[in-house]
């Protein structure tokens, strides 16, 4: 049986849980984009963290292999 109640309690908590790590991120120096924008977490949270979001991470690694960009892209359909 289909219960709507538990489905939006588990996106609020997944939610919760990627604006607590953006933020810590952006804390340690990694910049946040959306759509080729700096944003801030929760502008990222609000853009991605939904359902059947057409949103998609793509983390930019410096040299030695430390995230220093999370950037949020509009996946489009060809």
């Amino acid at each position: 049986m289909y219960d709507e109640k538990i489905e939006v309690e588990d996106l609020e908590a997944v939610k919760e849980h990627m604006l607590a790590r953006l933020e810590q991120m952006r804390r340690s120096g990694v910049a946040l984009f959306v759509d080729g924008l700096e944003a801030l977490p929760m502008e990222a949270v609000a853009k991605a963290v939904r359902e059947d979001s057409p949103y998609m991470a793509d983390y930019v690694l410096d040299e030695a292999g430390v995230i220093e960009q999370v950037r949020f892209d509009k996946v489009t359909r060809w």
